[in-house]
């Protein structure tokens, strides 16, 4: 039986990843230069998806501190919005690329998603759930 912290790696991690990898396999298979192999929107989308998964999970989890789960519950908001600022900063960049360093967007991304991705492992691997 698959535990419920494995649940959570191939619900969340692996459903998030199917943009980055499917733009990777478009980047493969297309011309050269046609398709960027990696974009800030696609692990952006993966940070919000583990952060809303995290906010969603933090009802299961069984965190004694009340300070402690409101941490928690804060910094996933904050990070949202962070990404969601992120989001904002690339779609413009898109319109008008003079404005918008794109690729600082993309290392920033791609940072806070590996941050935000080993939070959430960290998170599921050493706490426990509540038994529904």
């Amino acid at each position: 039986m698959i535990s419920s912290n494995n649940k959570w790696l191939i619900h969340t991690l692996l459903v998030g990843l199917i943009p980055i990898l499917l733009r990777l396999l478009a980047s493969a298979a297309a011309s050269t230069g046609k398709v960027e192999p990696l974009a800030a929107a696609d692990f952006i989308t993966l940070g919000l998806i583990v952060h809303v998964s995290i906010l969603n999970e933090m009802e299961h989890l069984l965190i004694r501190e009340p300070a402690l789960k409101a941490l928690l519950t804060g910094a996933s908001i904050a990070l949202i919005t962070l990404y969601g600022t992120l989001y904002a900063l690339t779609m413009l960049g898109e319109r008008s690329p003079e404005l918008i360093n794109q690729r600082f967007v993309l290392l920033v991304s791609v940072t806070l998603c590996a941050g935000s991705a080993t939070f959430g492992l960290g998170l599921f691997q050493f706490s426990k759930r509540r038994r529904s």
